[in-house]
Protein backbone atom coordinates (compact mmCIF):
# COMPACT_ATOMS: atom_id res chain seq x y z
CA UNK A 1 0.00 0.00 0.00
CA UNK A 2 1.66 3.41 -1.34
CA UNK A 3 1.63 6.15 1.54
CA UNK A 4 1.30 9.77 0.03
CA UNK A 5 0.97 12.69 2.56
CA UNK A 6 1.04 16.33 1.44
CA UNK A 7 1.00 19.54 3.63
CA UNK A 8 0.95 23.25 2.01
CA UNK A 9 2.80 25.87 3.90
CA UNK A 10 2.29 29.39 3.78
CA UNK A 11 5.33 31.22 4.77
CA UNK A 12 4.70 34.40 7.10
CA UNK A 13 4.93 38.20 5.65
CA UNK A 14 7.51 39.61 8.19
CA UNK A 15 7.99 43.64 9.34
CA UNK A 16 11.04 43.59 6.59
CA UNK A 17 8.95 42.34 4.10
CA UNK A 18 6.44 45.31 4.57
CA UNK A 19 9.10 47.54 4.37
CA UNK A 20 10.14 46.65 0.80
CA UNK A 21 6.89 46.30 -0.23
CA UNK A 22 6.14 49.94 0.96
CA UNK A 23 9.67 50.97 -0.50
CA UNK A 24 9.37 49.38 -3.82
CA UNK A 25 5.96 51.39 -4.22
CA UNK A 26 7.30 54.51 -2.82
CA UNK A 27 10.25 54.03 -5.31
CA UNK A 28 7.81 53.65 -8.08
CA UNK A 29 5.69 56.74 -7.27
CA UNK A 30 9.01 58.89 -7.21
CA UNK A 31 10.17 57.41 -10.36
CA UNK A 32 6.98 57.89 -12.36
CA UNK A 33 5.88 61.19 -11.20
CA UNK A 34 9.04 63.19 -10.29
CA UNK A 35 12.15 61.96 -11.92
CA UNK A 36 10.59 60.49 -15.46
CA UNK A 37 9.17 64.08 -16.51
CA UNK A 38 12.43 65.35 -15.72
CA UNK A 39 14.18 63.53 -18.27
CA UNK A 40 13.51 65.13 -21.88
CA UNK A 41 13.62 62.49 -24.21
CA UNK A 42 11.74 59.65 -21.76
CA UNK A 43 8.79 62.18 -21.81
CA UNK A 44 7.17 60.79 -25.08
CA UNK A 45 6.78 57.70 -23.28
CA UNK A 46 5.53 58.70 -20.21
CA UNK A 47 2.58 56.31 -20.21
CA UNK A 48 3.92 53.41 -20.82
CA UNK A 49 6.22 54.09 -17.85
CA UNK A 50 3.10 55.17 -15.90
CA UNK A 51 2.03 51.63 -16.96
CA UNK A 52 5.38 49.25 -16.50
CA UNK A 53 6.61 50.71 -13.55
CA UNK A 54 3.98 49.75 -11.35
CA UNK A 55 2.87 46.67 -12.69
CA UNK A 56 6.57 45.63 -11.93
CA UNK A 57 5.80 46.95 -8.70
CA UNK A 58 2.78 44.79 -7.97
CA UNK A 59 4.82 41.44 -9.34
CA UNK A 60 7.55 42.08 -7.21
CA UNK A 61 5.54 42.20 -4.42
CA UNK A 62 3.33 39.20 -5.50
CA UNK A 63 6.15 37.43 -5.87
CA UNK A 64 6.97 37.82 -2.14
CA UNK A 65 4.04 35.42 -1.25
CA UNK A 66 5.32 31.52 -0.89
CA UNK A 67 3.99 28.96 0.34
CA UNK A 68 6.45 25.16 0.83
CA UNK A 69 4.26 21.93 -0.01
CA UNK A 70 5.58 18.81 1.41
CA UNK A 71 4.85 15.97 -0.36
CA UNK A 72 5.88 12.68 1.65
CA UNK A 73 5.28 9.30 -0.27
CA UNK A 74 7.19 6.01 0.69
CA UNK A 75 9.53 7.22 2.14
CA UNK A 76 10.84 9.79 -0.13
CA UNK A 77 10.18 13.68 0.94
CA UNK A 78 10.02 16.26 -1.54
CA UNK A 79 9.67 20.42 -1.26
CA UNK A 80 8.60 22.53 -3.49
CA UNK A 81 8.57 26.15 -2.71
CA UNK A 82 5.55 27.77 -4.63
CA UNK A 83 5.81 31.32 -5.72
CA UNK A 84 2.71 33.48 -5.99
CA UNK A 85 0.53 30.94 -6.47
CA UNK A 86 2.05 30.00 -9.74
CA UNK A 87 5.52 29.33 -10.69
CA UNK A 88 7.02 26.16 -8.91
CA UNK A 89 10.04 24.80 -7.97
CA UNK A 90 11.94 21.73 -6.27
CA UNK A 91 14.17 22.82 -3.59
CA UNK A 92 14.89 18.87 -2.81
CA UNK A 93 14.15 15.48 -2.95
CA UNK A 94 15.48 13.00 -0.55
CA UNK A 95 15.03 9.34 0.91
CA UNK A 96 13.94 9.62 4.39
CA UNK A 97 16.83 6.95 4.97
CA UNK A 98 19.45 9.30 4.36
CA UNK A 99 18.20 11.45 7.02
CA UNK A 100 20.91 11.40 9.91
CA UNK A 101 18.40 12.72 12.44
CA UNK A 102 14.66 14.40 12.60
CA UNK A 103 13.88 16.27 15.41
CA UNK A 104 12.09 19.74 16.57
CA UNK A 105 13.83 22.29 16.81
CA UNK A 106 12.82 22.94 20.56
CA UNK A 107 14.30 20.03 21.31
CA UNK A 108 17.73 19.21 23.20
CA UNK A 109 18.57 17.23 20.06
CA UNK A 110 18.91 20.72 18.26
CA UNK A 111 22.27 21.23 19.27
CA UNK A 112 25.17 23.46 18.18
CA UNK A 113 26.49 21.01 15.95
CA UNK A 114 23.46 21.09 13.74
CA UNK A 115 23.01 24.98 13.89
CA UNK A 116 26.54 25.75 12.22
CA UNK A 117 25.96 23.27 9.12
CA UNK A 118 26.24 26.09 6.22
CA UNK A 119 23.75 24.39 4.27
CA UNK A 120 20.49 25.57 5.13
CA UNK A 121 16.79 24.59 3.60
CA UNK A 122 14.35 26.72 5.09
CA UNK A 123 10.86 25.37 4.08
CA UNK A 124 8.36 26.90 7.16
CA UNK A 125 5.77 29.58 7.69
CA UNK A 126 8.31 31.23 10.68
CA UNK A 127 11.46 30.13 12.21
CA UNK A 128 9.43 31.20 15.79
CA UNK A 129 6.71 28.03 15.09
CA UNK A 130 6.73 25.54 17.70
CA UNK A 131 6.19 22.80 15.10
CA UNK A 132 9.25 23.34 13.19
CA UNK A 133 11.54 20.15 12.39
CA UNK A 134 14.81 19.57 11.48
CA UNK A 135 16.52 17.00 9.48
CA UNK A 136 20.06 16.46 8.30
CA UNK A 137 21.56 14.49 5.30
CA UNK A 138 23.93 14.81 2.87
CA UNK A 139 22.74 16.59 -0.51
CA UNK A 140 25.12 16.65 -3.19
CA UNK A 141 27.67 15.80 -1.40
CA UNK A 142 27.45 18.53 1.49
CA UNK A 143 25.75 17.99 4.79
CA UNK A 144 22.49 20.02 4.90
CA UNK A 145 19.73 20.94 7.67
CA UNK A 146 16.00 20.93 6.36
CA UNK A 147 13.45 22.88 8.24
CA UNK A 148 10.30 22.05 7.93
CA UNK A 149 6.73 21.66 9.70
CA UNK A 150 5.26 18.31 9.04
CA UNK A 151 1.52 17.36 10.13
CA UNK A 152 0.81 14.50 12.48
CA UNK A 153 0.10 12.07 9.61
CA UNK A 154 3.72 12.74 8.12
CA UNK A 155 5.58 12.69 11.31
CA UNK A 156 3.68 9.09 12.27
CA UNK A 157 4.35 7.74 8.98
CA UNK A 158 8.53 9.21 8.93
CA UNK A 159 8.52 7.77 12.26
CA UNK A 160 7.52 4.30 11.56
CA UNK A 161 9.88 4.40 8.31
CA UNK A 162 13.06 6.13 10.08
CA UNK A 163 12.07 5.14 14.02
CA UNK A 164 15.91 5.09 15.42
CA UNK A 165 16.42 8.70 13.54
CA UNK A 166 12.76 10.17 14.41
CA UNK A 167 12.80 12.27 17.78
CA UNK A 168 9.14 13.16 18.09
Amino acid sequence: MDIFIEKLVKKQRTSKDTLKALGLILASLVIVFFIIPLIPFVKGFLIFFIVAIPFFAYYVIKSQNIEYEYAYTNGELDVDRIVAESRRKRLLSVDCKDFEIVAKVSSDKYSDEYRKIPNKVEAVSSMASPDVYFAVFENGGKRTILYFEPNDKMIEAMWKYIPRKFFK
